[in-house]
């Protein structure tokens, strides 16, 4: 790393990816390794415990659609111990696998990622957890300002209320105190520091946690947006 240069964003994390195909076993441990993290892999979930039992990781990527012991039987292992209980996992699965969605939430995921992998969405969803973002659950570090947003629709009516949860150049993740049905066309407004940003989007997915609603919208035709954590 050269002098003065931002250091990698997982520098030093230890991270288990637990996939059972191996292409995408290869596909992460290159992408994690060179954002800086130490990348342990496992093919199934008996060898991913077996791991976990020796060498505790900061962070686990768990596929859920895996043979014999799948991510859910994973997920309750780690449970059942107070060590491994603590540590925060990112479930792997399709984003349109609502169901799993919403279990993997009432079980205590810290994240979902979807696939397919946008690579660099994955890289920083890591640093936000490892950072002590839990986004499936619905709040991000104790420390982070929430940024307040509205929703409305294609006419201007104000729809929803609510906070941020994450943001990137495709899509946001945002929690509302209702919901919103999918795959309607919304203008999502951010309210930080005293300014507004309106950005056009659509519902891609509706999921609910007492009370509350979670939402992640695809953004459209917006580039060079920061990220927030």
């Amino acid at each position: 790393m050269t002098q003065g240069a931002l250091p990698p964003p997982l520098l030093s994390r230890r991270i288990l990816v637990v996939d059972d195909e191996p292409s995408i076993l290869s596909l992460l441990d290159v992408t994690l390794t060179e954002a800086g993290a130490q990348v342990m892999t496992a093919t199934d979930g008996p060898t991913a415990l077996a791991i976990v039992a020796t060498c505790t990781p900061d962070l686990i990527l768990l596929d859920l659609k895996m043979p014999g012991m799948d991510g859910f039987k994973v997920l309750e292992h780690l449970g059942a111990a107070p060590r491994t209980a603590r540590i925060p996992v990112a479930i792997q699965s399709s984003a349109e696998d609502y169901t799993s969605l919403a279990r993997a939430r009432r079980e205590g995921a810290a994240a979902f990622i979807s696939k397919p992998f946008r690579l660099p969405e994955l890289v920083e969803t890591c640093r936000r957890i490892l950072g002590g973002s839990r986004p499936l659950q619905g709040h991000a570090r104790s420390e982070e300002k929430s940024v307040a947003v509205q929703v409305r629709d294609a006419t201007g009516n104000l729809l929803r209320i609510g906070f941020l949860l994450g943001l990137d150049d495709r899509g946001a993740q945002i929690d509302l105190s209702g919901p919103i049905p999918l795959t309607q066309s919304v203008l999502l407004t951010l309210l930080e520091g005293g300014a507004e940003r309106s950005l056009p989007a659509e519902v891609r997915w509706v999921t609910s946690l007492g009370g509350r609603y979670q939402l992640g919208l695809a953004l459209r035709g917006i580039s060079g947006l920061a990220t927030h954590s």
